[in-house]
């Protein structure tokens, strides 16, 4: 029997570059999902608040390319600029960025003038947070208990679906996914009540990343599926 192997896969690292409520939500997340979190801001505050929260927190005026090029954003797998309402410092970060050797650059905008600016940079993705925002509305509207986490290809899609009532108790071989609902099971995520001795009971998020066909359907469990969204829509329809 093969043994899995021991060795880690190595961290991604991501500069998060402005730390307003979108750019600290963000480093802090990416930190949580195992990424290796550079985050730079020229607020002190700021950056002391998320310091223990990620890899490495730098206090710097990000449109100054000495002090850039001293955090070494050439090394960054990805770097986002995620500077809110100040176009000006948004724009010359970015080109700060594109003369350092960064990467991949995703940008924040917040108009389409800026967008349309970005993309003559040649930024490699634009973050509408509007049109986001708006996307996922719609589809909390069309599609209650279900979350759209990537558009895979026209018409398919990753997607976080509740799972349903009926499906508690059964097992992924019982409830035949594939050939009931045209989608494949990729994940299940549950949550956990955690006691540890002299603390009090929190609870936790664990994700079975690898679902067997006799692995049980537990209340509240959310199913990672992957497919056609009219039958990820379809899976969410009351009948």
């Amino acid at each position: 029997m093969s043994k899995k192997s021991n060795s880690k896969r190595t961290a991604r690292r991501i500069g998060v570059f402005g730390l307003g409520r979108f750019g600290f939500g963000l480093a802090v997340r990416l930190a949580e999902l195992g990424a290796d979190v550079l985050a730079v801001d020229s607020d002190p505050g700021a950056v002391e608040q998320v310091d223990q929260r990620v890899s490495r927190a730098i206090c710097l005026d990000v449109t100054d390319e000495f002090a850039m090029k001293k955090a070494e954003v050439d090394t960054l797998d990805l770097a986002i600029v995620c500077i809110g309402r100040n176009i000006e410092s948004s724009l010359l970060a970015t080109a700060v960025l594109r003369k350092l050797g960064a990467r991949q650059i995703w940008v924040r905008s917040i108009d389409q003038n800026q967008a349309e600016i970005l993309e003559a940079m040649g930024v490699t993705k634009i973050i509408s947070l509007e049109q986001e925002m708006a996307l996922e509305v719609a589809q909390s509207i069309v599609m209650p208990g279900t979350r759209m986490i990537a558009s895979i290809t026209v018409g398919h899609s990753l997607a976080e679906v509740k799972a349903k009532p009926e499906f508690v108790g059964k097992t992924l071989r019982e409830l035949n996914f594939r050939e009931t609902y045209g989608l494949n099971v990729v994940a299940i995520k549950s949550r956990e009540a955690v006691r540890d001795p002299g603390r009090p009971e929190r609870i936790e998020t664990k994700i079975n990343d690898l679902p067997f066909a006799d692995d049980v359907i537990r209340e509240g469990d959310v199913l990672v599926v992957i497919g056609a969204d009219d039958n990820i829509l379809e899976l969410q329809t009351e009948h």
